[in-house]
């Protein structure tokens, strides 16, 4: 007798929980963006360039318009009031957990967004402890370890794409934190290999099917099982010597639920997991639009190197509280994250019917924000499209004055906790880098790389680097 596969019948089961009637002859719907295929919408425009297509939306029709998704209205808001509405949305009108359940082939069940909203509440409440400001000094020593290892086996004068160091330098330095020193070396290229394959099952069609059977969901789904028994022998080995470690790990081997159960197995590999993801990849793209960014802006990467001997003198390491005496440098990582957000669109289920501007958008719809049209609003940031690390400085910080218009990281209650330890690791290395290399363009032009979930620059996003000698730093 033939036996569906399990994994076919939750692909069934996925693409029908997506297929909720679609009532477009609903009264005062937002204004339907023009285009779209049959049956899938405009799901293919969001694949291949989502920030034209909102931005289109945005020209046409201002601050809310709707487009057609497979089985699904979507429902986009843009602009400071929308998006403040969007952010101060409560979980029981809005829900995460069904807008990603793209994320639960790589979590696993009953982590993050697939966990009831209440033990998610939990979940990150076990990451606080590991991002109060004493952990983050300690972080801050591996950061600049990390920094002056990795860095220090560059030469003279090379090569490189920025794209892929960013990536190895950030994933590098979150192991550190993460899983401690001893594994940061014993990380090996398969550990590296194991996440480009889990990155490469979060994709587009993975939103509306996360489990279809698809080749890129093959090396997911292997890749998992296997960077997830290399965890479980490194939690093994944290719970028979529990002793000397203040990394993030040991803060999950050490909590307990309010009921006082402690985490599984699963639940560790799954939130280190969560966490690797939260706070590695989207600080490598970054990272890298930074090294764009100031190798076309080199009046900058100047001040910028000013401001390093300003607050170091002639010491080589800085500390923590160093790091965030370099205003400029925040404020240069705020820029790149406002004009290339990583995540160009975020997204909720709607639970409870909401109106707004005039129109009313349905339950069951999908709702949308997006950092990279919604940071490039006039009325919000002044010349949005011009590269100012200055519009964050005392005295202007356009950012406060509109605190729902800087989403990169999310707003509100929804921001992203993860921000600080993000900045704090990017400050620290791109303070070694001022200091000790010069880079230069090598393209005509480093256009964004939209094949990605995680938007950066598409490869190879070759620049040139320089050491700077001592003659001519000083």
């Amino acid at each position: 007798m033939f036996t569906v596969p399990e994994q076919v019948k939750q692909t069934a089961t996925t693409i029908l929980s997506t297929l909720r009637p679609l009532k477009l002859d609903t009264p005062n719907l937002p204004p339907m963006l023009p285009g779209g295929l049959p049956l899938v919408g405009h799901a293919g425009e969001l694949r291949t360039n989502p920030v034209a297509m909102v931005q289109r939306g945005r020209d046409m029709f201002g601050d809310i318009f709707s487009i057609r998704l497979p089985g699904s209205l979507g429902v986009v808001m843009t602009g400071h009031a929308a998006q403040e509405k969007y952010f101060r949305f409560k979980d029981d009108e809005v829900s995460q957990r069904e807008a990603y359940q793209l994320m639960t082939p790589v979590f696993g069940k009953g982590i993050a967004y697939d966990a009831e909203p209440q033990i998610f509440k939990e979940q990150l409440g076990f990451f606080h402890a590991a991002l109060r400001e004493s952990r983050l000094r300690s972080y801050t020593a591996g950061f600049i370890a990390e920094s002056e290892y990795y860095f220090g086996k560059w030469g003279r004068a090379g090569e490189v794409n920025m794209l892929e160091v960013g990536n190895e330098v950030t994933l590098y330095t979150s192991t550190r934190c993460l899983l401690g020193d001893k594994m940061r070396f014993n990380l090996s290229r398969e550990f590296s290999d194991l996440y480009h394959d889990i990155e490469g099952g979060i994709n587009v069609i993975s939103f509306f099917a996360p489990y279809l059977p698809l080749p890129a969901m093959r090396r997911r789904d292997r890749a998992r099982a296997k960077m997830v028994e290399m965890i479980e022998k490194i939690v093994e080995a944290r719970r028979a010597r529990p002793e000397g470690h203040e990394d993030i790990l040991q803060t999950l081997v050490d909590s307990s639920y309010t009921d006082g159960t402690k985490l599984t197995m699963n639940e560790i590999t799954g939130l280190i997991l969560a966490i690797m993801f939260a706070g590695h990849h989207t600080s490598g793209v970054t990272f890298s639009w930074i090294a764009v960014l100031l190798a076309q802006h080199p009046h900058i990467f100047r001040r910028l190197v000013a401001e390093q001997r300003e607050i170091l003198g002639d010491r080589e390491q800085p500390t923590y509280d160093d790091l965030q005496k370099m205003k400029l440098l925040e404020g240069t990582i705020k820029e790149a994250l406002r004009l290339y957000p990583p995540i160009i669109l975020v997204m909720r289920r709607v639970l409870k019917a909401f109106d707004f501007q005039g129109y009313h958008v349905p339950e069951n719809s999908m709702i949308f924000a997006c950092p990279a049209v919604g940071q490039r609003i006039p009325e919000i940031f002044a010349e949005p499209h011009r590269f100012d690390p200055d519009r964050y400085a005392a005295g202007r910080e356009e950012d406060k004055r509109h605190p729902y218009g800087h989403i990169a990281f999310g707003a509100g209650r929804h921001r992203c906790m993860g921000v600080v330890f993000a900045q704090l690791q990017l400050r620290a290395l791109w303070s070694h880098l001022l200091r000790n290399f010069e880079f230069e363009l090598l393209d005509p032009s480093y256009p964004v790389d939209y094949t990605n979930l995680i938007v950066g620059p598409r490869p190879p996003c070759r620049l040139r680097y320089r050491r700077i000698t001592a003659a001519k730093a000083a």
